[in-house]
């Protein structure tokens, strides 16, 4: 009578209630913009005035507000500023709503005003004017995009294609941990006879109880 070899299958030993870890992706918070990295470290320092101030505040609807500023000093300029603010319907936080228009126009005629807007969930828009008087001063277009763990600014400030000047400013943020943000910023300006660029880096570590920039 011969031998008989068979392969017999064998099977997983292993305790059927032993589960294997799954692998969870962390995802990483947005960074913000750019122009938030030094907002903590600012909000530190008092503000300084000297002299007299004395600011009235009007809400005319949910929407639309007022506000009269009279400043009085000794050393500097005494000056009246006016200032009026419209707020839209589309809160994203406490701290920003969409679409949004300030305007602040002083004694002199000066005009600041700036413009923002939602255009869609990831992307933001900011226009800025600014004059002295009846003489613009600046002229500034914001764009920015907010992915999932990064943000990426372009800025084009006083654009002038008959003199052939402009201002572009990028920036980018990039979320690395929970804590850390690195980044950068890239400023490249143009005129007549002067051209030059400037690279900055950036970062921002913020644990609970602290941060540094």
């Amino acid at each position: 009578m011969g031998n008989v070899l068979a392969l017999i299958p064998i099977k997983d030993v292993s305790s059927p209630n032993v589960r294997k870890p799954v692998r969870r992706e962390v995802l990483l918070p947005n960074p913000g913009s750019f122009d938030e990295l030094h907002k903590k470290c600012k909000e530190v320092f008092p503000q300084q005035m000297e002299g007299v101030k004395l600011i009235v505040n009007k809400m005319l609807s949910s929407h639309f507000q007022v506000s009269h500023t009279i400043h009085m000093s000794t050393l500097g300029l005494s000056g009246y500023h006016f200032n009026a603010s419209y707020v839209g319907s589309k809160q994203l936080s406490p701290m920003e709503v969409f679409p949004t228009v300030i305007g602040d126009l002083d004694n002199t005629g000066s005009l600041n005003a700036q413009v923002l807007h939602l255009l869609f969930d990831r992307i933001r828009t900011k226009t800025v004017f600014q004059t002295q008087q009846s003489t613009f001063l600046t002229w500034q277009f914001d764009g920015e995009y907010r992915g999932n763990d990064f943000t990426t600014t372009l800025t084009l400030g006083n654009p002038d294609l008959i003199n052939e000047s402009v201002i572009v400013v990028a920036h980018y943020l990039q979320s690395i941990t929970e804590n850390l943000v690195l980044g950068g910023e890239m400023v490249y300006h143009r005129r007549p006879g002067e051209e030059g660029a400037i690279l900055t880096l950036a970062g921002k570590y913020s644990d609970s109880g602290w941060g540094g920039v």
